[in-house]
Formats: C-alpha cells, sequence, structure tokens
C-alpha cells in the first residue's frame, strides 16, 4: 500500500488497536475505510490511520492486509464527481490544467480525497485542498512553477506534495531557496537536497 490510499475494510472491527478512544468504533461503524500511512506493510499488517468527525480526531493503527476489500488511491478520485458544492473541489476543478501539465499521476488526499472515496462529509469550513503528485522523475522545467503559482490563486490553502521514489516533499519548499527540503521517508523525515529526490522516469 502506498501513503495515502484509502482502504475500505471488510469489517469496521478489523482494525487493531488497543486503547483506542470511543469515537474511533463509531466513526468506523459509520465508514470503514481508513487511509494507509507512511510507515507501510509488515508481517500481513498495514499501518493506518483512522479519521474521525473533527481534526482532531485521528488515531494511528494497523490492519491486516486480508481486511482490506478496496483500495483508493488520489489518483483514483482526481475524475469522480464531487458529492456536494465546496471550494475545495471547485479550486481543484480550476487546477486542473496546470496539475495534467506535469504529466504524472496526482490526486486530492486528506479531507477532499476521503470525502470523495466513501460519500461521508469531512470538509469544513475551514479545511484546505490537499494534493498529492506522484512523480519519478522532475517534471519539465517550468511545469511545477505554474503548478504552484495557481495554486496561490486558489480561493483556499492548497498543499501539494511531490511523492517521489525518495520519499515525499513540500512544492513550496522544493521551489523555495533551501539547500535541502524535509523528506518524508517510511524512516522518518530526515533533510535531503532535491536530487535525492529522483530515480528513473515517470
Amino acid at each position: 500500500m502506498r501513503p495515502h490510499d484509502l482502504l475500505r475494510l471488510a469489517s469496521p472491527t478489523a482494525v487493531e488497536a488497543a486503547a483506542a478512544p470511543a469515537w474511533v468504533a463509531a466513526a468506523l461503524a459509520a465508514t470503514p475505510w481508513v487511509v494507509a500511512r507512511r510507515a507501510g506493510e509488515a508481517g500481513g499488517r498495514i499501518a493506518v490511520g483512522v479519521r474521525g468527525a473533527t481534526r482532531s480526531e485521528r488515531f494511528a493503527a494497523h490492519v491486516p492486509t486480508t481486511a482490506v476489500v478496496e483500495t483508493l488511491g488520489p489518483e483514483d478520485l482526481a475524475d469522480r464527481p464531487p458529492p456536494r458544492a465546496h471550494s475545495a473541489f471547485d479550486a481543484m476543478a480550476a487546477l486542473r490544467p496546470a496539475l495534467d501539465d506535469v504529466g504524472c499521476g496526482w490526486g486530492p488526499a486528506g479531507a477532499a480525497g476521503f470525502e470523495l472515496a466513501t460519500g461521508r462529509p469531512a470538509l469544513t469550513a475551514d479545511s484546505d485542498l490537499d494534493l498529492v503528485l506522484r512523480l519519478r522523475a522532475p517534471p519539465r522545467d517550468g511545469v511545477l512553477a505554474g503548478l504552484a503559482a495557481a495554486a496561490r490563486r486558489a480561493p483556499l490553502r492548497v498543499d501539494v506534495l511531490l511523492e517521489a521514489p525518495a520519499g515525499a516533499a513540500a512544492l513550496e519548499e522544493y521551489l523555495s531557496d533551501v539547500e535541502s527540503v524535509l523528506l518524508r521517508t517510511r524512516e522518518g523525515p530526515r533533510l535531503a537536497r532535491r536530487g535525492a529526490l529522483w530515480t528513473g522516469p515517470c
């Protein structure tokens, strides 16, 4: 499983979580979906996160791989019709040309992705739009800068994450003047030069 993938469980009781807060069981009973965490899969168990009704309700747990009956990545959600009107969905539609111009897979994560996958309202008036680009090599000159400029014009905050073979980095940081970027990896965050992100073609 890849980070940001949404996983539908055969049963809400499939989540292995000792001393879980009460809201976890209620959230899974209503919507038996979890998100794959960067810690990945080991020993037949997947590291996942459970999303509750509020921003503060997030819980890390594990599920057996055998409990997953459906997997949706951000790319699978990019073309889904929005279940309702929200500025995040409007912004995603407006950014589509710039996102497509990058030339690799992209899609929504966070609350927007969760809502598109499950149909359960997750976006609020204060929500950001989280987008994931899955890249294996740096795209053509200028396309990431064009995407960042378009994102800054959106009516809400847009956070774009570059998922590369070595890990993930924030688009704005990647385009900044800093010598190294904060790279999110399976082993934890670390500083890396920009060129360390890329191996192989898109």
